[in-house]
């Protein structure tokens, strides 16, 4: 059998439901050769990973999902290889959590001027050791039975548009990819083909761009055959990975996306070849 990977799962340090520990398992149990812990605009998930990790485990590749903001949408970078004790990130990504802070405190604030009864020590509590996000808002709504489901707490009050949501103020491509490139890492546009990203590689490409994420689950396997050549067409690498929750059917489970051990090979070839350039 083939040596696989995955590389874009999430755990309880930012919005997945299972812990780094846990995803571990699930990552030998697939007998998995490598993965990444892609966690939202943190890398709590992936240094508590590699604290657990021994000699003939599977190899654990640096990796964190950074949430983009511009003129022309939203849109999510994937860092990959980087060095995770970079002090220019941990600052830029503390002073991220700070936002998301507010932000969820903004949203409790709505809320409650709405009549909902939701302390944002709900949030807190629901959210754990994570930064806090929306899925913790409505977890929090879920548990206050304000609402009769997780998912109807994005429908009635926090999706986008909704009553009480309330927008991030998040990196712009250009900060996020200059960000991981200073940390020596590789900077990919995570599922293309949702929210009409994969319109905007070109402009990507010309702030420096250096992958897409060509296999995943809300991909069809014609998008992924044409991602893979416009990765070739821009001379980009091109990644995979299930973008694991844990959620219910949202997106997919640990290693169902075959990516081949070959992608992996190649960011590394990227990197260094980037490395010894500077």
């Amino acid at each position: 059998m083939a040596s696989r990977v995955d590389l874009h799962l999430h755990t309880t340090c930012s919005d997945g439901l299972k812990s780094p520990e846990d995803i571990i398992k699930e990552v030998k149990r697939k007998n998995l050769t490598a993965f990444a812990i892609t966690d939202h605009d943190s890398i709590k998930g992936f240094l508590e990973a590699r604290d657990l990790l021994g000699e003939n485990d599977p190899e654990l590749v640096p990796g964190l999902e950074l949430s983009c903001s511009s003129v022309n949408g939203d849109l999510h970078i994937l860092a990959y290889l980087f060095d995770p004790d970079s002090e220019a990130l941990k600052s830029a990504l503390e002073e991220f959590r700070i936002r998301r802070n507010q932000r969820g405190y903004s949203m409790v604030k709505r809320l409650n001027e709405m009549g909902i009864e939701i302390s944002y020590e709900d949030v807190l509590e629901a959210a754990g050791t994570a930064a806090v996000g929306r899925p913790h808002v409505a977890e929090a709504l879920a548990r206050r039975k304000a609402v009769p489901s997780y998912n109807d707490a994005f429908q009635k009050y926090i999706g986008d548009g909704r009553p009480a949501y309330v927008p991030k103020q998040n990196f712009t491509p250009r900060e996020a990819i200059n960000m991981i490139h200073k940390a020596g890492g590789l900077a990919v546009l995570a599922h293309p083909m949702v929210s009409y990203a994969h319109e905007r590689i070109e402009e990507l490409v010309g702030l420096g761009l250096d992958g897409i994420e060509a296999l995943h689950p809300d991909h069809k396997q014609a998008e992924c055959d044409r991602l893979k050549v416009t990765a070739r067409r821009f001379r980009l690498v091109w990644t995979g990975g299930s973008d694991y929750h844990g959620r219910g059917n949202r997106t997919g489970s640990v290693g169902s996306e075959k990516v081949p051990i070959d992608c992996l090979d190649e960011m590394k070839a990227r990197v260094s070849q980037k490395r010894g350039s500077d």
